[in-house]
């Protein structure tokens, strides 16, 4: 499966390597942000099928981003990308309604492996 992808990272560097990455993998990238605000606004523009959205951004943390987009797109599928390692944030963010936590950092094989275990399943 292929996803319209939105990118959200304050990090122009990791856009950058997530898009070149998402691109390989097969995926489109439709948009990227660069803040919460920024995502909030780009999400109904661009109506992706999967956002990655970092948790630090600066100006509204992806936790409190996540449940905005969910708001505006009950079915909006959102996978964090996160440099933190806590395992409770894992469990924090599924009850947000992520549908997964990748860990920075990684590599295309890692992001590779997670977009398939997200995609939904052939009938």
């Amino acid at each position: 499966m292929s996803y319209r992808i939105l990118i959200v990272d304050d990090s122009p560097v990791l856009r950058v390597m997530l898009s070149d990455m998402l691109q390989e993998l097969g995926h489109q990238v439709v948009a990227e942000a660069d803040s919460g605000a920024a995502a909030l606004s780009a999400y109904p523009e661009h109506k992706p099928d999967l956002v990655c959205l970092d948790v630090s951004l600066p100006d509204i943390s992806g936790l409190e981003v996540l449940p905005k987009l969910r708001r505006l797109d009950p079915r909006a599928k959102v996978l964090i990308v996160t440099g933190n390692d806590q395992k409770t944030l894992e469990a924090k963010v599924k009850s947000l309604g992520a549908i997964g936590v990748l860990h920075k950092p990684f590599d295309s094989l890692e992001l590779g492996a997670m977009l398939a275990k997200v995609a939904p399943k052939a009938p």
